[in-house]
This record gives structure tokens, sequence and C-alpha cells, in this order.
């Protein structure tokens, strides 16, 4: 195993009506809310109403920023920042999916700084790629801010991760610092019943490439770990197909919950170097045609585990036999891990995930700049570096 610094202080209530406790977790922290939400679902479902009536009959003051958009924008963020500083605000509230959440969280960390909260994005995109580079604009004091997560898929609510778009120049960038850590969230498994299929499926590809991208990586001697995400996975697997039959299977939607906040929240990268560049190369992909971030990993990663499968053969055949549990049937390393890549994709497909970049409304001429654009700040890939080429032979394998 390799050597880490594990440290997660975020309260999580997790369960059947934690959603009463808002307002007392709120009180410590402060009592005028910016309170962000999404287009239409916190309304929709009276989660809204019964949000607002909470914070009213706790003396709670609020401002409204509702409207965040998947692949959530730099300039509702920007119009977040200019409320908190009018209102003067002192706590964030998101409500909703990933989207709410790194919106949430951008608004926190750019509200009291002295410079553009952008700025601090594309720092931290430079700096990881170049350890010599010299942070210039670096994350400062964060406000305080709560994540009342109504999806499961990114995991959002209970790591240390922003990721915004900024649609004026194509952009994608996420910034990732340990002082983004919300001050708590609450996990309903009741309030993603009323999610839409697509939306509910998308969320389980994205569940899925969370872990696999720590599962499927250079490391070795990573027994421990490599047991709670092959556990996490079969569970994620076995719940995806449950909520298509009863969208209102609790269980099943608990785990699927559950499992989203762990997937990111460190715990489970213990010891191991993760592989994120198939991330990567997805930023890029939605930040230039808007597809859903859990569809967009899902085509990513369908074209990146062939790729780099020679480079690691034996956590794909850990994959087919501890995650798929597909007989051995006295194939080869090569071909065992094979059956375990096209087990993944069959699996996305059944879900009515479709793995076409082309049939998924994507112009696949965009397939170059794509590419481009993955390495601009710098090489990416630690199971494999990948170049321009490689990245080109991802893409247009899911054209």
């Amino acid at each position: 195993m390799e050597n880490f610094d594990y440290y997660n202080p975020v309260r999580m209530l997790f369960g059947n009506g934690q959603i009463d406790q808002l307002a007392e977790q709120i009180k410590p922290y402060g009592h005028r809310i910016l309170l962000v939400y999404g287009q239409h679902h916190a309304k929709q479902t009276g989660l809204y109403e019964k949000i607002t009536d909470q914070l009213r009959k706790a003396g709670l003051e609020w401002v409204e920023l509702e409207g965040v958009h998947p692949n959530p924008r730099y300039k509702l963020v920007e119009t977040g920042i200019e409320l908190v500083r009018e209102h003067k605000l002192d706590f964030v509230l998101g409500v909703g999916g990933g989207s709410v959440s790194d919106t949430a969280k951008a608004i926190a960390v750019g509200a009291p700084l002295a410079y553009d909260v952008w700025d601090v994005f594309e720092d931290f995109n430079r700096a990881m790629h170049n350890p010599n580079y010299a942070v210039q604009y670096p994350v400062g004091k964060v406000m305080p801010f709560a994540i009342v997560m109504t999806k499961a898929g990114t995991g959002s609510e209970f790591d240390y991760t922003s990721v915004l778009s900024r649609r004026e120049t194509k952009e994608k960038l996420m910034v990732i610092n340990k002082s983004i850590y919300a001050n708590f969230c609450i996990d309903d498994p009741s309030l993603t019943f009323s999610l839409p299929q697509d939306e509910t499926v998308f969320g389980v590809a994205d569940i899925m490439t969370h872990y696999l991208e720590q599962y499927l990586s250079p490391s070795v001697n990573t027994l421990a770990t490599d047991r709670i995400k092959e556990g996490l996975l079969r569970t994620v697997i076995e719940s995806g197909r449950r909520v298509l039959e009863n969208p209102k299977d609790y269980d099943a939607r608990a785990y699927l919950l559950y499992a989203a906040a762990w997937a990111c929240c460190d715990q489970n990268m213990c010891g191991s170097i993760p592989e994120w560049s198939s991330h990567l190369i997805e930023h890029e992909l939605t930040a230039l045609t808007d597809l859903n971030h859990g569809h967009g990993m899902a085509l990513i990663y369908s074209g990146w585990m062939p790729q780099v499968q020679s480079t690691i053969p034996s956590r794909f055949v850990a994959m087919a036999e501890n995650v798929w549990q597909l007989p051995r049937n006295g194939r080869s390393d090569e071909a065992y891990g094979q059956a375990a890549i096209e087990a993944t994709k069959e699996y996305w497909r059944d879900l009515g995930i479709n793995l076409s970049l082309s049939a998924s409304g994507v112009d696949t001429s965009l397939i170059p700049t794509i590419a481009e654009r993955t390495l601009r700040f710098g090489a990416v890939g630690s199971a494999k570096a990948l170049d321009k080429e490689a990245i080109i032979t991802i893409l247009t394998s899911v054209e």
C-alpha cells in the first residue's frame, strides 16, 4: 500500500426523515442563507416547501438562487457570489444533485476571495499537471455550507471537489482542496424516488466509474481497499437493477446513495494511486457537448478500458473474478479481462445507456479537439500515459 493521509470532517445525516434536522444543523454556522437549487425537481416534489417552511419556523432568513443546470455554470456561480456579498449572507445551502452541490461549493469558495473564483480553478489545473508550478490563486477561507443530496451519482456532498463549466470558453475544470468539505450533508434515500429513469441510470454509471477509476489503477498490494471497492461495486450493480424494477425500493436507493457518497471521499483510495484520465477526457467532452456527466463517463470508460488493459492486466482479471464473478472456463488472462470489460458495457446497455457518441448526439468531428484540450495542462494517465493519439483511439472506439 502507498502512504496516505486521510481526513473527512463531513457530518452525514443519512436516512428517512433526516431532512427534519436541517434548520437545527444550520444554526451553529449561520442565520442568513443562500439557498441554491435546480430547475424543477425541488419544487415539483414538495422538497422546496418543506425546507423553506422549516427555515422560516426556525427564524432563519434566506435568498434564493435557482436554475442550476447539469454541468454547473460559472456564470450562475458569479451570480451567487454577488448575492452573498449584496445581502451579507453567511451560509450556503445546496439542495439537489451533484451539479447543485458543485455550484454551492464554488460559491462558498469564491465569495470571500478578492480574486475571481475561476482563477482558482485554472490555477489548480496548472498545478495538478506541473508539480513545480507556484500557485497564484489559492483557495482561501471557505464559507460554511451544507448539501441536501437528492441524487445518487457524484457523491459531491461528501468530498472536497468542485467542477464548473464556463460556456463562453467551452471549458470544464475542477478544483480539489480539503478546505472544500461541507459542514454537513443530508442523504435521504426517499428524496431520490422521483428521479427520472435516465438520471437514475446515469447516476449508477457515475458511481461505478468512480470506483473503477480507483480499482483499475497501477497500484499493487491494496487488498484491503480492493475488497471494499469490489463489494460496493457488486452492491451498486445489483441495486441499479432493483431500482429499475421498482423506483421506490428504499433499500436499493439507500445502497446507491451510500455508495455514491463513499466513492470519492478518499477512504477507498487509501493506499492506492487512482486513475483519473477518463474523467479528464470526459470533462472536455461535456464542456463541448453538455452531455450528462454519468453518460459521458460510461462512454469514455467503455473506450478507455480496452486501451489500458494490457498495462494492468491483473486488475482486469480481478475485476472479472471479484466484481462480475465470471467463470474462468480456462480463459487466458487477456480473454478473462476482456470478458470483464464486455460485462461492464453490457450492464450499462441493459440499464438503457447508449454507448455510442454519435447516437448520443455528439458531433464526432470534435474528437481531435477533445483530445488536444485534455492535454492542454499536461500529460494524463497513471496506469498508462495517454497522448493525443491514444485519446483519439479511445473516443473513436465508441464513435
